[in-house]
Protein backbone atom coordinates (compact mmCIF):
# COMPACT_ATOMS: atom_id res chain seq x y z
CA UNK A 1 0.00 0.00 0.00
CA UNK A 2 2.73 2.79 0.90
CA UNK A 3 4.39 2.18 -2.49
CA UNK A 4 0.99 2.77 -4.29
CA UNK A 5 -0.13 5.78 -2.25
CA UNK A 6 3.20 7.51 -1.99
CA UNK A 7 3.65 7.75 -6.05
CA UNK A 8 -0.30 8.73 -6.42
CA UNK A 9 1.25 11.19 -3.96
CA UNK A 10 3.90 12.14 -5.48
CA UNK A 11 5.35 13.50 -2.50
CA UNK A 12 9.09 14.09 -3.86
CA UNK A 13 7.53 16.41 -6.59
CA UNK A 14 5.25 18.15 -3.69
CA UNK A 15 8.74 18.70 -1.85
CA UNK A 16 10.06 20.47 -4.88
CA UNK A 17 7.17 22.51 -5.32
CA UNK A 18 7.16 23.85 -1.99
CA UNK A 19 10.87 24.99 -1.42
CA UNK A 20 9.61 27.77 1.18
CA UNK A 21 9.18 25.10 3.46
CA UNK A 22 12.05 22.79 2.39
CA UNK A 23 15.46 24.64 3.42
CA UNK A 24 15.38 23.33 6.75
CA UNK A 25 16.23 20.36 7.04
CA UNK A 26 14.61 19.49 10.87
CA UNK A 27 11.24 20.24 9.05
CA UNK A 28 12.00 17.99 6.03
CA UNK A 29 13.08 15.32 8.23
CA UNK A 30 9.92 15.96 10.55
CA UNK A 31 7.85 15.79 7.36
CA UNK A 32 9.07 12.83 5.87
CA UNK A 33 8.68 11.06 9.35
CA UNK A 34 5.20 12.11 9.40
CA UNK A 35 4.57 10.56 6.13
CA UNK A 36 5.77 7.51 6.83
CA UNK A 37 3.87 7.37 10.03
CA UNK A 38 0.95 7.99 7.58
CA UNK A 39 1.41 4.96 5.45
CA UNK A 40 2.29 2.76 8.61
CA UNK A 41 -1.03 3.74 9.80
CA UNK A 42 -3.01 3.45 7.00
CA UNK A 43 -6.01 5.29 5.36
CA UNK A 44 -9.59 4.85 8.24
CA UNK A 45 -12.06 2.72 7.33
CA UNK A 46 -15.36 1.86 8.72
CA UNK A 47 -14.29 -1.26 11.22
CA UNK A 48 -12.65 1.92 13.62
CA UNK A 49 -15.10 3.32 16.01
CA UNK A 50 -14.50 6.58 15.18
CA UNK A 51 -14.72 6.10 11.40
CA UNK A 52 -18.21 3.83 11.20
CA UNK A 53 -19.72 6.27 9.84
CA UNK A 54 -17.99 8.19 7.21
CA UNK A 55 -15.55 6.94 4.91
CA UNK A 56 -12.88 8.91 3.57
CA UNK A 57 -11.29 6.41 0.44
CA UNK A 58 -7.66 7.07 -0.28
CA UNK A 59 -8.99 7.33 -4.33
CA UNK A 60 -9.90 10.49 -2.85
CA UNK A 61 -6.72 11.91 -2.22
CA UNK A 62 -4.96 13.59 -5.54
CA UNK A 63 -1.81 13.52 -7.23
CA UNK A 64 0.44 16.11 -6.23
CA UNK A 65 -0.04 19.95 -5.20
CA UNK A 66 -0.01 22.38 -8.36
CA UNK A 67 -0.01 26.15 -9.10
CA UNK A 68 -2.53 28.66 -7.81
CA UNK A 69 -5.09 29.83 -10.82
CA UNK A 70 -6.37 33.17 -10.89
CA UNK A 71 -9.53 34.13 -9.09
CA UNK A 72 -11.96 36.43 -9.52
CA UNK A 73 -13.86 38.63 -6.61
CA UNK A 74 -16.89 36.91 -5.55
CA UNK A 75 -19.80 38.12 -4.07
CA UNK A 76 -19.63 35.72 -1.13
CA UNK A 77 -16.97 37.20 0.99
CA UNK A 78 -17.90 40.56 0.30
CA UNK A 79 -19.43 41.64 3.06
CA UNK A 80 -16.45 41.11 5.47
CA UNK A 81 -14.05 44.21 4.74
CA UNK A 82 -17.74 45.40 6.65
CA UNK A 83 -16.72 43.63 9.63
CA UNK A 84 -12.47 44.03 9.35
CA UNK A 85 -9.97 45.59 7.28
CA UNK A 86 -7.63 42.50 8.50
CA UNK A 87 -7.33 39.59 5.90
CA UNK A 88 -5.04 36.86 4.57
CA UNK A 89 -5.94 35.16 1.89
CA UNK A 90 -4.36 31.67 0.50
CA UNK A 91 -5.19 30.66 -3.24
CA UNK A 92 -4.96 26.70 -3.34
CA UNK A 93 -3.19 26.49 -0.33
CA UNK A 94 -0.16 29.15 -1.67
CA UNK A 95 -0.51 33.09 -0.07
CA UNK A 96 -1.63 36.00 -1.91
CA UNK A 97 -0.15 39.06 -0.93
CA UNK A 98 -2.27 41.09 -3.28
CA UNK A 99 -5.87 39.44 -1.70
CA UNK A 100 -4.38 40.26 1.48
CA UNK A 101 -4.20 43.39 4.05
CA UNK A 102 -3.17 43.96 7.44
CA UNK A 103 -1.63 47.71 7.47
CA UNK A 104 -3.92 48.28 10.27
CA UNK A 105 -2.97 45.96 12.44
CA UNK A 106 -0.74 46.98 15.46
CA UNK A 107 3.22 46.07 14.47
CA UNK A 108 3.25 44.17 18.58
CA UNK A 109 0.76 41.65 16.96
CA UNK A 110 2.89 38.90 14.89
CA UNK A 111 0.99 37.95 12.02
CA UNK A 112 1.80 36.52 9.19
CA UNK A 113 1.66 33.15 6.78
CA UNK A 114 3.21 30.19 8.16
CA UNK A 115 6.08 29.92 5.70
CA UNK A 116 7.39 33.54 6.27
CA UNK A 117 6.84 33.09 10.26
CA UNK A 118 10.49 33.27 12.25
CA UNK A 119 12.03 29.35 12.78
CA UNK A 120 12.33 29.48 16.39
CA UNK A 121 8.95 31.06 16.90
CA UNK A 122 7.37 28.20 15.58
CA UNK A 123 9.15 25.03 15.23
CA UNK A 124 8.14 23.81 18.75
CA UNK A 125 4.08 24.19 17.37
CA UNK A 126 4.94 22.59 13.81
CA UNK A 127 6.92 19.33 14.99
CA UNK A 128 3.99 18.37 17.79
CA UNK A 129 3.20 14.65 17.45
CA UNK A 130 -0.66 13.84 17.01
CA UNK A 131 -1.94 10.42 17.66
CA UNK A 132 -1.95 8.90 14.40
CA UNK A 133 -5.09 6.73 15.26
CA UNK A 134 -7.57 9.23 16.31
CA UNK A 135 -5.97 11.83 13.48
CA UNK A 136 -4.56 10.28 10.42
CA UNK A 137 -5.13 13.44 8.23
CA UNK A 138 -3.58 15.47 10.73
CA UNK A 139 -0.81 13.51 10.06
CA UNK A 140 -0.75 13.88 6.23
CA UNK A 141 -1.04 17.71 6.89
CA UNK A 142 1.88 17.80 8.58
CA UNK A 143 3.52 15.79 5.70
CA UNK A 144 2.17 17.57 2.94
CA UNK A 145 1.46 21.31 4.45
CA UNK A 146 1.84 24.27 1.70
CA UNK A 147 1.20 27.63 4.08
CA UNK A 148 -1.62 29.01 6.59
CA UNK A 149 -1.60 31.41 9.16
CA UNK A 150 1.06 31.92 12.38
CA UNK A 151 -0.43 34.51 14.83
CA UNK A 152 0.60 35.54 18.13
CA UNK A 153 -0.72 38.15 20.24
CA UNK A 154 1.63 39.23 23.11
CA UNK A 155 0.47 39.56 27.27
CA UNK A 156 -2.00 42.00 27.86
CA UNK A 157 -2.91 42.67 24.53
CA UNK A 158 -6.43 42.40 23.12
CA UNK A 159 -7.45 43.05 19.63
CA UNK A 160 -10.25 44.76 18.94
CA UNK A 161 -10.52 44.10 15.31
CA UNK A 162 -11.23 40.69 14.12
CA UNK A 163 -8.83 38.76 11.86
CA UNK A 164 -10.38 37.20 8.70
CA UNK A 165 -8.49 33.79 6.84
CA UNK A 166 -9.86 33.31 3.48
CA UNK A 167 -9.14 30.03 2.49
CA UNK A 168 -9.71 29.89 -1.79
CA UNK A 169 -9.92 26.47 -3.59
CA UNK A 170 -10.01 27.20 -8.01
CA UNK A 171 -9.22 23.66 -8.28
CA UNK A 172 -10.24 20.49 -10.04
CA UNK A 173 -9.20 16.50 -10.39
CA UNK A 174 -8.42 15.94 -6.83
CA UNK A 175 -6.51 18.46 -6.45
CA UNK A 176 -5.46 18.87 -2.10
CA UNK A 177 -4.85 21.94 -0.26
CA UNK A 178 -3.06 21.38 3.41
CA UNK A 179 -3.31 24.58 4.81
CA UNK A 180 -1.91 24.77 8.81
CA UNK A 181 -2.83 27.53 11.02
CA UNK A 182 -1.64 28.50 14.24
CA UNK A 183 -3.36 30.92 16.61
CA UNK A 184 -0.96 31.76 19.55
CA UNK A 185 -2.59 33.86 22.79
CA UNK A 186 -0.61 34.89 25.36
CA UNK A 187 -1.45 35.39 28.90
CA UNK A 188 -4.65 38.03 29.54
CA UNK A 189 -4.83 38.93 25.39
CA UNK A 190 -7.75 38.46 23.55
CA UNK A 191 -8.50 37.80 19.59
CA UNK A 192 -11.50 36.88 17.07
CA UNK A 193 -10.75 34.79 14.51
CA UNK A 194 -12.42 34.08 11.21
CA UNK A 195 -11.47 30.96 9.24
CA UNK A 196 -13.16 30.83 6.05
CA UNK A 197 -13.62 28.07 3.43
CA UNK A 198 -14.62 28.67 -0.09
CA UNK A 199 -14.75 26.78 -3.34
CA UNK A 200 -15.17 29.25 -6.54
CA UNK A 201 -15.83 27.19 -9.78
CA UNK A 202 -13.99 24.17 -8.57
CA UNK A 203 -14.68 20.46 -8.69
CA UNK A 204 -13.71 17.09 -6.92
CA UNK A 205 -10.58 18.96 -4.53
CA UNK A 206 -9.50 17.63 -1.16
CA UNK A 207 -8.94 20.28 1.56
CA UNK A 208 -7.09 18.94 4.60
CA UNK A 209 -6.62 21.79 7.05
CA UNK A 210 -5.10 21.83 10.70
CA UNK A 211 -5.80 24.90 13.11
CA UNK A 212 -4.19 24.96 16.37
CA UNK A 213 -5.27 27.48 19.37
CA UNK A 214 -3.35 28.09 22.37
CA UNK A 215 -4.85 30.23 25.02
CA UNK A 216 -2.47 30.73 27.87
CA UNK A 217 -3.62 32.32 31.33
CA UNK A 218 -6.76 34.72 31.77
CA UNK A 219 -6.33 34.61 27.71
CA UNK A 220 -10.24 35.03 26.02
CA UNK A 221 -10.14 33.35 21.67
CA UNK A 222 -13.31 33.80 19.50
CA UNK A 223 -12.66 31.13 16.81
CA UNK A 224 -15.45 30.93 13.78
CA UNK A 225 -14.96 28.35 11.10
CA UNK A 226 -17.23 28.56 8.08
CA UNK A 227 -17.24 25.95 5.62
CA UNK A 228 -18.79 26.43 2.33
CA UNK A 229 -16.66 24.33 -0.36
CA UNK A 230 -17.87 23.44 -3.64
CA UNK A 231 -20.45 20.27 -3.10
CA UNK A 232 -18.02 18.20 -4.87
CA UNK A 233 -15.51 18.95 -2.55
CA UNK A 234 -13.83 16.68 0.56
CA UNK A 235 -13.28 18.64 3.20
CA UNK A 236 -11.60 17.37 6.33
CA UNK A 237 -10.22 19.48 9.14
CA UNK A 238 -8.68 19.07 12.74
CA UNK A 239 -8.33 22.06 15.36
CA UNK A 240 -6.78 21.35 18.24
CA UNK A 241 -6.96 23.77 21.44
CA UNK A 242 -5.14 23.72 24.48
CA UNK A 243 -6.16 26.16 27.46
CA UNK A 244 -4.55 27.20 30.55
CA UNK A 245 -5.85 28.78 33.80
CA UNK A 246 -8.43 31.09 33.43
CA UNK A 247 -8.62 30.95 29.34
CA UNK A 248 -11.74 31.22 27.96
CA UNK A 249 -12.56 29.83 24.44
CA UNK A 250 -15.53 29.92 22.42
CA UNK A 251 -15.81 28.30 19.23
CA UNK A 252 -18.41 28.38 16.25
CA UNK A 253 -18.72 26.09 13.35
CA UNK A 254 -21.06 26.47 10.57
CA UNK A 255 -21.09 23.97 7.54
CA UNK A 256 -23.25 23.90 4.50
CA UNK A 257 -20.88 23.09 1.84
CA UNK A 258 -18.72 20.09 0.67
CA UNK A 259 -19.99 16.66 -0.34
CA UNK A 260 -18.06 15.16 2.50
CA UNK A 261 -17.21 17.00 5.27
CA UNK A 262 -15.57 15.64 8.84
CA UNK A 263 -14.57 18.04 11.59
CA UNK A 264 -12.29 17.10 14.51
CA UNK A 265 -12.47 19.40 17.25
CA UNK A 266 -10.42 18.77 20.32
CA UNK A 267 -10.26 20.96 23.53
CA UNK A 268 -7.41 20.48 26.34
CA UNK A 269 -8.23 22.20 29.39
CA UNK A 270 -5.10 21.79 31.21
CA UNK A 271 -5.28 23.83 34.11
CA UNK A 272 -8.13 25.39 36.86
CA UNK A 273 -10.65 27.84 35.88
CA UNK A 274 -11.00 27.09 32.34
CA UNK A 275 -14.21 27.95 30.13
CA UNK A 276 -14.72 26.16 26.90
CA UNK A 277 -17.97 27.21 24.95
CA UNK A 278 -18.48 24.66 21.62
CA UNK A 279 -21.00 25.96 19.41
CA UNK A 280 -21.90 24.16 15.46
CA UNK A 281 -24.63 24.94 13.30
CA UNK A 282 -24.75 22.25 9.84
CA UNK A 283 -26.97 22.72 7.04
CA UNK A 284 -27.11 20.06 4.51
CA UNK A 285 -29.27 21.10 1.18
CA UNK A 286 -27.92 17.88 -1.28
CA UNK A 287 -28.62 14.66 -2.17
CA UNK A 288 -25.44 12.53 -0.78
CA UNK A 289 -24.39 15.11 1.10
CA UNK A 290 -22.23 13.98 4.24
CA UNK A 291 -21.36 15.78 7.24
CA UNK A 292 -19.44 14.75 10.12
CA UNK A 293 -18.83 16.30 13.57
CA UNK A 294 -16.22 14.63 16.19
CA UNK A 295 -15.58 16.84 19.48
CA UNK A 296 -13.66 15.92 22.32
CA UNK A 297 -13.49 17.75 25.49
CA UNK A 298 -10.35 16.56 27.85
CA UNK A 299 -10.99 17.82 31.54
CA UNK A 300 -7.77 17.36 33.59
CA UNK A 301 -8.34 20.14 36.24
CA UNK A 302 -11.00 21.31 38.66
CA UNK A 303 -13.30 24.27 38.21
CA UNK A 304 -13.60 24.04 34.45
CA UNK A 305 -16.60 24.60 32.25
CA UNK A 306 -17.56 23.46 29.03
CA UNK A 307 -20.87 23.55 27.06
CA UNK A 308 -21.25 22.06 23.59
CA UNK A 309 -24.40 22.70 21.27
CA UNK A 310 -24.82 21.74 17.99
CA UNK A 311 -28.00 21.71 15.67
CA UNK A 312 -28.26 19.91 12.36
CA UNK A 313 -31.09 20.57 9.24
CA UNK A 314 -31.23 17.90 7.02
CA UNK A 315 -32.80 17.86 3.96
CA UNK A 316 -33.52 15.11 0.73
CA UNK A 317 -30.77 12.34 1.29
CA UNK A 318 -28.26 13.95 3.25
CA UNK A 319 -26.35 12.52 6.04
CA UNK A 320 -24.65 13.99 9.29
CA UNK A 321 -22.90 12.28 12.02
CA UNK A 322 -22.37 13.93 15.32
CA UNK A 323 -20.28 12.26 17.88
CA UNK A 324 -19.21 14.46 21.26
CA UNK A 325 -17.37 13.65 24.07
CA UNK A 326 -16.75 14.61 27.81
CA UNK A 327 -13.69 12.79 29.56
CA UNK A 328 -13.49 13.71 33.22
CA UNK A 329 -10.22 13.01 34.58
CA UNK A 330 -9.88 12.18 38.38
CA UNK A 331 -8.25 15.48 39.28
CA UNK A 332 -11.17 17.33 37.63
CA UNK A 333 -13.28 17.61 40.18
CA UNK A 334 -16.16 20.52 40.87
CA UNK A 335 -16.91 21.04 36.62
CA UNK A 336 -19.30 22.10 34.86
CA UNK A 337 -19.70 20.06 31.06
CA UNK A 338 -22.80 20.04 29.07
CA UNK A 339 -23.58 18.66 25.82
CA UNK A 340 -26.55 18.61 23.37
CA UNK A 341 -27.12 17.91 19.64
CA UNK A 342 -30.69 19.02 18.24
CA UNK A 343 -31.58 17.92 14.67
CA UNK A 344 -34.23 18.88 12.54
CA UNK A 345 -35.35 16.71 9.29
CA UNK A 346 -36.39 18.26 6.29
CA UNK A 347 -36.70 14.43 4.55
CA UNK A 348 -38.01 11.11 4.65
CA UNK A 349 -34.58 9.79 3.18
CA UNK A 350 -31.85 12.54 5.47
CA UNK A 351 -30.23 10.53 7.98
CA UNK A 352 -27.95 11.65 11.66
CA UNK A 353 -26.37 9.65 13.91
CA UNK A 354 -26.21 11.14 16.91
CA UNK A 355 -23.77 10.37 20.00
CA UNK A 356 -23.41 12.26 22.55
CA UNK A 357 -20.68 10.59 25.44
CA UNK A 358 -19.76 11.18 28.80
CA UNK A 359 -16.71 9.29 30.60
CA UNK A 360 -16.22 10.21 34.29
CA UNK A 361 -13.63 9.66 36.70
CA UNK A 362 -14.06 12.22 39.63
CA UNK A 363 -17.29 11.90 41.38
CA UNK A 364 -17.70 15.82 42.44
CA UNK A 365 -18.75 17.07 39.12
CA UNK A 366 -22.26 18.35 37.16
CA UNK A 367 -22.06 16.88 33.83
CA UNK A 368 -25.34 16.69 31.61
CA UNK A 369 -25.66 15.12 27.51
CA UNK A 370 -28.49 14.78 25.27
CA UNK A 371 -29.60 14.57 21.89
CA UNK A 372 -32.97 14.96 19.83
CA UNK A 373 -33.80 14.08 16.31
CA UNK A 374 -37.44 15.65 14.65
CA UNK A 375 -39.15 16.99 12.45
CA UNK A 376 -41.17 20.31 11.36
CA UNK A 377 -44.32 21.27 13.99
CA UNK A 378 -47.31 20.16 11.54
CA UNK A 379 -48.84 22.78 13.91
CA UNK A 380 -46.97 25.16 14.05
CA UNK A 381 -47.06 24.55 9.34
CA UNK A 382 -50.35 24.84 10.09
CA UNK A 383 -51.05 27.81 12.02
CA UNK A 384 -48.78 29.66 9.51
CA UNK A 385 -50.42 28.50 6.56
CA UNK A 386 -53.26 30.08 8.04
CA UNK A 387 -52.12 33.44 8.52
CA UNK A 388 -51.36 33.39 4.27
CA UNK A 389 -47.60 32.06 4.13
CA UNK A 390 -47.23 29.73 0.71
CA UNK A 391 -45.32 26.41 1.81
CA UNK A 392 -41.92 27.66 1.20
CA UNK A 393 -42.42 30.43 3.80
CA UNK A 394 -43.04 28.54 6.28
CA UNK A 395 -41.37 25.87 6.32
CA UNK A 396 -38.22 28.81 5.91
CA UNK A 397 -39.49 30.54 9.23
CA UNK A 398 -39.71 27.69 11.07
CA UNK A 399 -36.15 26.10 9.76
CA UNK A 400 -35.02 30.09 10.79
CA UNK A 401 -35.70 29.57 14.23
CA UNK A 402 -34.45 26.87 14.54
CA UNK A 403 -31.05 28.13 13.51
CA UNK A 404 -31.58 31.02 15.58
CA UNK A 405 -30.61 29.43 18.47
CA UNK A 406 -26.95 29.11 17.43
CA UNK A 407 -26.49 32.57 15.76
CA UNK A 408 -27.96 34.21 19.05
CA UNK A 409 -24.48 32.68 20.72
CA UNK A 410 -22.54 35.27 18.45
CA UNK A 411 -21.84 37.82 20.56
CA UNK A 412 -20.46 40.56 17.59
CA UNK A 413 -23.64 41.78 16.02
CA UNK A 414 -21.68 42.18 12.62
CA UNK A 415 -20.23 39.10 12.77
CA UNK A 416 -23.87 37.04 13.72
CA UNK A 417 -25.08 39.48 10.30
CA UNK A 418 -22.70 38.06 8.23
CA UNK A 419 -22.75 34.51 9.38
CA UNK A 420 -26.45 34.39 8.84
CA UNK A 421 -26.07 35.73 5.51
CA UNK A 422 -23.33 33.58 4.44
CA UNK A 423 -25.41 30.42 5.77
CA UNK A 424 -28.61 31.31 4.04
CA UNK A 425 -31.96 30.96 4.41
CA UNK A 426 -31.92 27.34 5.13
CA UNK A 427 -35.10 27.33 2.47
CA UNK A 428 -34.88 23.70 1.74
CA UNK A 429 -38.49 23.11 1.08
Amino acid sequence: MSDVVASHLGLEHFFEKNSHFTDKKWLCDFRAQQFKQFLQRGFPSRKEEAFKYTEIKNTALPAQSGLARPWQHSEKTAGIKKITPVILTFINGHFSAVLSETASLSREITLCPLSQAHEERVKSYLTREVDATRFPFAKLNAALMTDGLFLEIPKHVKVTTPIYLLFINTQQNHYMTCPRNIIVAHESSQVTVIEEHVGETAQHYFTNVVTEIHARANAHVDYYKLQDEDFTAIHVANVRVEQQQDSCVKTYFLSHGAQLAREDLTIFQRAQGTESYLHGLYSLSQDQQHIDHHIHVDHFAAHGTSAMLYKGILAKKSRAVFNGKVYVHPTAQQINAHQANHNLLLSADAEINTKPELEIYADDVKCTHGATVGQLDNEALFYLRSRGLSAREAHNILTLAFAEEIYSKIDDNSIRHYMRKRMGSHDQF
